[in-house]
């Protein structure tokens, strides 16, 4: 995810505004993996999820 000048979230595929779903709209959209912190969808209807990074041990 990458934020805008104007301090908003943009999709990092499109640069549209994202916006970001409530929990009971997760699975909605489609699976999201566990671990999950938070889902966006943009105006250009891509689906970006924030997860916590793999640790590579």
């Amino acid at each position: 995810m990458t934020v805008g000048t104007s301090g908003t979230p943009v999709c990092p595929q499109c640069g549209q505004a994202l916006q970001a779903l409530d929990e009971s709209q997760w699975e909605a959209e489609g699976p999201v993996p566990e671990g999950t912190l938070a889902v966006y969808l943009c105006e250009g209807q891509h689906r970006v999820l924030v997860v916590p990074p793999a640790i590579q041990g």
